[in-house]
């Protein structure tokens, strides 16, 4: 692994190695929650909400995964964000609607990894609706993240990539063989994604946590999706319930995940047109919620960097090493 990529997913870790990071970069869906017409909230409401929150999960989390438009540029200015805390920022442009969010992939105009490397952070985040039978959509997907990892590489910037399943047309995500075919498929993108050189994948749960036979065919999902991969996989909430989410992610947390990079589910009742005392409520709730669950993934989780067979190479170096590098 690349010694800048090595530096700053250090930095986005844990001292122990977990990437217990979270996520605030939500757009649209984040305003909706002061009100559903997102034209009558006032860009300051949306900014002085984030910051505040961020405020907060930052004393709890290893990182925090920003957006361009209402927290990234915010939080460094502000100086919010520790020295200790790392950042990660999108480069993806979600298509809001109220039904939520379509499948396009695009990136953010006028928004590079190379703006992204030079405004410190420490990675860079692609979300991808990804359903592989739509063969000529998904040929583009891949090679947009082949294109991202070589830019990626190119500054040493680790890229996270989130494939999300979702369903098609016709297919009812509550029958159970609809439900056995969104397990394999998010087993089977991760294989296919960390194969294309990401640094991090960030997975939903392969699974449902409803009964103790669906708990137990999650976690054989969850372990071939660990043996499938050669990089650190992390959980994504999903919009899961903290209580559930907390199941989950013991479950992959065995299997061999090295974190979580959770939104709603840590931050849900902090965020919105609310009394402050019920807000200042959730935002303490919040930062006792990233303790959980950081907590979990310490007890069962494994370390990114032996998730990526990273080991002290230092006797390796020649005394002109850095000659070389970069080069």
């Amino acid at each position: 692994m690349q010694l800048g990529t090595m530096r700053r997913l250090t930095r986005l870790a844990t001292a122990d190695g977990f990437l217990c990071i979270a996520a605030m970069d939500h757009p649209e869906n984040y305003v909706a929650l002061f009100d559903k017409d997102i034209s009558r909230v006032p860009y300051e409401t949306v900014v002085g909400s984030k910051m505040e929150l961020a405020t907060e999960l930052a004393r709890h989390a290893s990182g925090l995964l920003l957006d361009p438009v209402w927290s990234l540029g915010q939080a460094i200015a502000g100086q919010i964000l520790p020295g200790t805390v790392g950042l990660i920022a999108p480069i993806e442009k979600l298509s809001y609607t109220s039904a939520g969010f379509g499948a396009e992939t695009a990136l953010r105009p006028k928004w590079t990894v190379e703006k992204i490397a030079k405004i410190g952070a420490d990675g860079v985040k692609l979300y991808l609706a990804y359903r592989p039978e739509l063969t000529r959509v998904a040929a583009a997907q891949r090679g947009l993240v082949t294109d991202l990892v070589g830019t990626c590489r190119a500054l040493q910037l680790p890229l996270v990539v989130e494939p999300i399943w979702y369903p098609l047309p016709g297919e009812d995500p509550t029958e159970p063989a609809v439900r056995r075919q969104r397990a394999t498929g998010i087993v089977a993108a991760a294989a296919e994604f960390g194969g294309l050189g990401v640094d991090v994948l960030k997975m939903q749960f392969p699974g449902s946590v409803e009964s103790e036979a669906e708990r137990a065919d999650a976690a054989t999902a969850a372990r071939e999706l660990d043996a499938g991969v050669s990089v650190p996989w992390v959980l994504l909430s999903e919009g899961a319930g903290f209580d559930d989410f907390a199941v989950q992610m013991e479950i992959v947390a065995r299997a061999g995940a090295s974190g979580y990079i959770a939104g709603r589910a840590v931050w849900a009742g902090a965020v919105g047109d609310l009394p402050e005392a019920e807000r200042r409520s959730g935002l303490a709730r919040a930062g006792e919620r990233l303790d959980t669950l950081t907590a979990i993934v310490r007890a069962h989780g494994r370390p990114w960097h032996e998730a990526a067979a990273v080991t002290g190479a230092t006797t390796t170096f020649t005394p002109d090493w850095y000659e070389a590098f970069a080069e």
